[in-house]
């Protein structure tokens, strides 16, 4: 034996039968039949619950019944049976196609494959498959704002109602779907909220049980605010004012936009505040009509206001006078018997400076001239008078105070 295996034929001879022997093993299913090598025995080989795909016009229409799965079986030599079972990233597919399908309702169509190895005979079962296919509609819902856990906002807080943006939402599905839905909402969790929320919430569906319906609709998300304030109120804005007008003229009319603004705080600080001032405003850097925007102080015991800032409208006009004689003296205040002394005057001239339209409404009743004679006094005594009279007039006193006499 050793001497047969030196011989250099004889190694030869039999490396030309091994190379030929797995050379007909590698192609055994291309070299026809009879082979050269004994047949292996070829069997079925079935796949259960494949999954089906079913190819239609998804925009137009909605899938609501098909088979999720079908078997397939695999006819062919176990060499190729054995070498499709070892291929893991397979790109074979079951499936119906349904895309040429025009109207809605059932249809029985066939089952399809691709993708499998040539030399397979592949079988499904069943053969045929009944979908059903309805036909989309669009429709528009309002959205509904649930608030959650408002136990939890404090008494010193208002919840304000909720705002929610967009009102409607679209939502396209078949008409059966659509017809189910009976309540859309978004909720809104206060739990630990302390100021007013805007955020984006998703849209829920539900149709007359409560059930929850699961469709998208357009948009998914709707912006949702809910105003939480303070206690507040709304209170006349007062304009203050520094200085004079230049020589030569006065406020015909002053308009402050808005008039009234809101105060927040708590309850018992708003109790307090009846109206609001603005920042003082230098009256000497106004020399015709216009507009100005002042800002607005936040009285003590409140929190904030809203505007924070007012528009003033001024009206300027040439100033001019009208005198007023004889006008009475009122004693206010007197806790005992008080007259004017002997000497004294019980009416004086006043002069009124403003624009010629308000000094053609004013009239004497316009016109408050007191002096003010409480307290202790006795015998004599000088005192000042003051005057009141309508807005954006000035007066000017003949006597700027008269003596009174006191009586026991």
């Amino acid at each position: 034996m050793d001497k047969l295996f030196n011989s250099i034929w004889f190694v030869r001879i039999l490396a030309f039968f091994i190379a030929l022997t797995l050379f007909i093993m590698v192609n055994q299913n291309n070299v026809g039949s009879p082979s050269l090598l004994p047949e292996v025995p070829s069997a079925p080989y079935t796949i259960e619950n494949e999954p089906l795909e079913v190819h239609y016009n998804e925009e137009r229409f909605e899938l609501v019944d098909y088979p999720e799965t079908v078997s397939i079986e695999l006819q062919g030599s176990q060499v190729s049976i054995s070498l499709f079972q070892l291929t893991s990233n397979r790109s074979t597919e079951v499936f119906v196609d349904a895309s040429e399908v025009e109207t809605e309702g059932e249809h029985v169509l066939a089952v399809n494959t691709r993708n499998f190895p040539s030399d397979l005979s592949v079988s499904t079962q069943p053969q045929v498959v009944r979908i059903e296919l309805r036909e989309k509609q669009t429709a528009s819902f309002p959205v509904h704002v649930e608030l959650e856990n408002t136990d939890e906002i404090s008494e010193d807080q208002a919840l304000g109602s909720p705002v929610v943006n967009p009102v409607n939402v679209d939502v396209t599905a078949d008409r059966d779907t659509l017809q189910s839905i009976e309540e859309v909402k978004v909720f809104v969790d206060l739990t630990d909220t302390d100021k007013s929320i805007e955020e984006d919430y998703p849209v829920h569906f539900y149709d007359e049980n409560g059930q929850e319906i699961d469709v998208q609709s357009d948009p998914n998300l709707v912006s949702v605010t809910v105003p939480i304030t303070s206690p507040n109120k709304l209170v006349p804005v007062k304009m203050l004012r520094e200085n004079e007008l230049p020589d030569g003229l006065s406020i015909d009319d002053v308009t402050i936009e808005p008039s009234e603004v809101s105060v927040y705080g708590t309850r018992n600080g708003l109790e307090e505040i009846e109206f609001v001032e603005s920042e003082p405003i230098d009256l000497s850097e106004i020399d015709e009509s216009g507009e100005i925007v002042t800002t607005l102080q936040v009285p003590e015991d409140a929190e904030r206001i809203d505007p924070e800032e007012v528009n003033v409208r001024f009206t300027i006009a040439e100033e001019e006078e009208l005198e007023f004689d004889d006008v009475p003296i009122e004693i206010v205040g007197a806790e005992e018997t008080v007259t004017f002394a002997e000497d004294a005057a019980s009416a004086i001239t006043i002069t009124a400076y403003g624009t010629q339209s308000r000094l053609a409404r004013l009239t004497s009743n316009d016109i408050q001239l007191k002096v003010d004679a409480s307290g202790s006094h006795e015998g004599e005594q000088s005192l000042p008078l003051s005057i009141t009279g309508p807005s954006h007039i000035r007066f000017e006193l003949g006597e700027n105070e008269t003596k009174l006499r006191f009586s026991e």
